[in-house]
């Protein structure tokens, strides 16, 4: 269902600078102007894979289905590669945590390339009266991460004010220099770089071949902006927010990129396909598990899974999700689909799950309308 990436690249983690594999997708409207349709609102999402060491990868065919199906429906989609997954540098860790800061850092990137995007196109700038959707999604392993995930706000504190020559400031930078170079684009519809994508930063064939040099050339010319970037953007001294690391116990003052001009702010939605219970569901980015239930109820949330999963616990995802559904008022909801397994191969059981994402999707789409 994915055309070719609009844009593929790297970006650090913010757990340890490990390379990761990414690539963007843009909706209609922004990979044409003069695309009939609705304008691109704002809305974006992140999909993540399944594990690593198993041969889990962003072009896996069930992220590939997600993916497509909320590009098709208006959000710019971002997938990656954890670490240790094809290409990505790294191996898989024990503990998820580095996966975490793994997808944290993607959606750091995605925030701030959204609003680059829309501060240089005026007629894709969202109502300010109506946030555009943040959605958090993961198939398999990566909705287990995504139930780790802390709070929109907390990821993008990461960000607001990083240390400079850190991860997060090289994520805000490498998003600013992105986004600003698809808007000062200025091409048509048919035009060969816009449909077959733009690689920065990595080599767009994942099959396991040798990097080609020119990828060397390209990461150096994107080195070389986001510098330049750096060399004018305005510092101030003060604490900055760090991914915990069991290394440092406080953030130490230093010289911090300033905020940027203009609220970053989205609403939160989430999305877990298949996630496998037996890796304990809500357990949060810090080991606790007072609090992270809380996101599930509070914001729009879609647990979708097979009857014949053979990797999920029914006894534990029936309480999780029964307890989710019970709180007032809670926006939390689930589809058990009949005969589906953890790949989604039986029968049309695949179009069951594609139009159940579709539903969800429009459904946040429709409500930033409203």
């Amino acid at each position: 269902m994915l055309p070719r990436p609009s844009l593929s690249f790297t970006l650090p983690s913010i757990s340890d600078d490990t390379r990761l594999d990414c690539r963007l997708y843009h909706p209609p409207s922004l990979r044409d102007p003069s695309h009939p349709g609705e304008p691109w609102s704002g809305h974006a999402a992140v999909v993540a894979h399944p594990y690593a060491p198993l041969g889990g990868c962003f072009d896996d065919p069930i992220v590939d289905v997600a993916a497509g199906t909320l590009l098709h429906l208006g959000f710019l989609v971002a997938t990656f590669n954890f670490r240790g997954a094809a290409s990505s540098e790294g191996r898989t860790s024990w503990t998820s945590k580095p996966e975490q800061a793994d997808y944290v850092s993607v959606v750091g990137f995605l925030a701030y390339y959204v609003h680059h995007l829309n501060a240089s196109l005026p007629s894709h700038r969202p109502d300010p009266t109506r946030l555009p959707t943040m959605l958090m999604a993961g198939y398999s392993y990566g909705a287990i991460i995504t139930t780790r995930l802390p709070p929109l706000d907390t990821i993008l504190s990461y960000f607001a004010t990083p240390a400079i020559h850190t991860a997060g400031a090289d994520i805000r930078l490498r998003a600013q220099h992105l986004a600003e170079a698809h808007n000062s684009q200025k091409l048509g519809p048919t035009s060969p770089r816009r449909s077959l994508g733009m690689r920065v930063g990595g080599d767009d064939d994942i099959s396991g071949r040798s990097r080609d040099p020119a990828e060397f050339q390209r990461e150096e010319r994107i080195r070389e902006s986001v510098r330049g970037l750096l060399s004018r953007a305005k510092l101030v001294y003060r604490r900055s927010p760090r991914w915990p690391s069991e290394c440092e116990i406080d953030a130490k003052m230093d010289h911090c990129l300033e905020k940027v001009e203009g609220n970053i702010t989205f609403r939160s939605a989430y999305l877990a396909v298949s996630p496998p219970v037996g890796m304990e569901v809500g357990a949060c980015h810090t080991g606790c598990t007072c609090c992270d239930d809380a996101l599930f109820t509070l914001n729009p949330t879609l647990v979708i899974y097979g009857d014949q999963d053979g990797l999920i616990s029914y006894r534990k995802i029936r309480e999780w999700i029964r307890q989710l559904s019970a709180v007032d008022a809670s926006q939390f909801r689930y589809l058990e689909v009949a005969g589906a397994g953890h790949f989604w191969t039986e029968g049309d059981v695949i179009y069951q799950l594609r139009d159940a994402i579709g539903v969800f999707a429009t459904e946040l789409t429709a409500a930033h309308r409203e």
